[in-house]
């Protein structure tokens, strides 16, 4: 694109202006260019880049530790130019890391080479972190020469071509141990609850807590709204877990009356250790869930229709998991209902046929691995066995005939049953 010069701007301006009348004096704005991209063709320094031609291998490393731990990292350096290239690897942080790496954590050997065409050289490069590194996510760069990608535009750090990016995660065993994680109830209107999550500290040094509610914003719009507020639960606990010692933190529920749905949040403990609060910051929370169950008063109603006057039986299952009702509330609540089925039976006339209940059974699944809602400083040989699901079945029988039936389920005190309808001799069938 040609570039017009002042004077024939001026030039252009006086000869428009001559032929316009005075109204008219204010020229219509012109359009504007738009702005002119930089691409390599137009900016020599972009495609005339001169630069030392390195190989290196790996480009990219990620490392784990504690500390006062160390770790040894071979790189591969690789002369791919057709000259001799000087290699004197540096250490440089990179600055959207979270910590500043310390020069001193990190030793690379050799310290400098030179390299003719075509050879290549093993660095070893060795990490180690002190004893009171701050836990966190470190971001560096070991630059084999000082060749950097030029930029049309000042740049706020230099961009390395023969580098080799490296990543430090240093983390610390969590000393508080917690139990259980997730906390998930199915419980009653205007009922009352109560939950205990375990604490133990396995460290030297007492830690500080300071346990409340942790509302996740998508849960409260995007889940259609919770069954109630927080106000209905309340949360007591000690200050202090005592070193090598234990702490319960009690969670009260009151549900209040009415109250339709499920609710969802988390208990933030607030631990004052530094090793805890894992990489997505949610190792301190306990998550909340309550499914508010409500006694239906309606029974379900099945219809279905049969040819012969074979005998009909009937099952109905249901089934209950709780592989994660830890923490205490109904799953442990020994005053709770058994579950029960009210069955009601009615033929072509619409008049109540006789039922028979001929079988009631109790299925269980138990495993030898202890159970996930006991602390495991607390478990014991009596508490090796761990139940994780149950199931109720009712069976009747009645006689059959030739026409429709309606079949009518009142579930009490389940979740969700099965029901199966057998036309004939069962034995036969079976």
């Amino acid at each position: 694109m040609k570039t017009m010069t002042v004077s024939m701007i001026l030039t252009f301006l006086l000869i428009a202006g001559a032929g316009i009348p005075a109204v008219a004096a204010v020229p219509e704005p012109m359009p504007i260019e738009p702005p002119m991209m930089v691409t390599p063709g137009d900016s020599p320094d972009l495609v005339d880049m001169d630069f030392q031609k390195l190989q290196i291998s790996p480009r990219h490393s990620h490392t784990e530790l504690e500390p006062g731990k160390s770790d040894e990292i071979t790189v591969t350096v690789t002369n791919k130019d057709n000259k001799t290239i000087p290699v004197n690897p540096i250490v440089v942080d990179q600055p959207y890391s979270d910590y500043i790496f310390d020069e001193d954590w990190i030793t690379i050997t050799p310290a400098s080479t030179e390299l003719e065409p075509d050879d290549e050289v093993e660095f070893m490069i060795s990490v180690e972190i002190p004893d009171d590194a701050e836990r966190g996510h470190y971001g560096l760069q070991v630059a084999f020469t000082d060749d950097v990608i030029p930029t049309p535009y000042p740049s706020p750090y230099p961009m390395y071509i023969n580098a080799l990016d490296l990543h430090i995660s240093v983390w610390k065993p969590p000393v508080m141990q917690i139990q259980p994680r997730y906390i998930h109830d199915r419980v009653e209107s205007n009922q009352d609850y109560d939950y205990t999550i375990n604490l133990k500290n396995t460290g030297d040094k007492d830690i500080e807590i300071n346990p409340t509610l942790k509302q996740e914003r998508w849960y409260r719009y995007e889940m259609g709204g919770q069954a109630f507020e927080d106000d209905a639960i309340t949360i007591t606990a000690p200050p202090v877990v005592p070193a090598d010692g234990t702490a319960t933190v009690n969670v009260h529920l009151e549900v209040p009356l009415g109250a339709k749905g499920e609710y969802y949040s988390g208990i933030d403990l607030g631990i004052s250790d530094s090793s805890s609060g894992g990489w997505y910051g949610n190792d301190e929370v306990v998550q909340l869930n309550f499914e508010v169950w409500t006694q239906p008063t309606e029974p379900y109603v099945k219809g279905f229709s049969t040819e012969t006057a074979s005998p009909i039986t009937i099952e109905i299952e249901s089934n209950q998991y709780r592989y994660d009702m830890c923490g205490g509330g109904s799953s442990e609540n020994g005053d709770a209902e058994e579950p029960s089925f009210d069955v009601v039976l009615r033929g072509s006339t619409g008049e109540e046929v006789a039922l028979t209940r001929t079988a009631v059974e109790y299925h269980g699944y138990v495993n030898l691995g202890g159970s996930d809602c006991v602390p495991p400083w607390e478990a014991e040989s009596s508490g090796m066995y761990n139940e994780g699901s149950t199931s109720y079945v009712e069976r009747y029988a009645a006689d059959g005939a030739a026409g429709t039936w309606e079949l009518s389920i009142l579930p009490h005190y389940v979740e969700a049953f099965e029901y199966t309808v057998m036309i004939g001799d069962v034995s036969a069938i079976g």
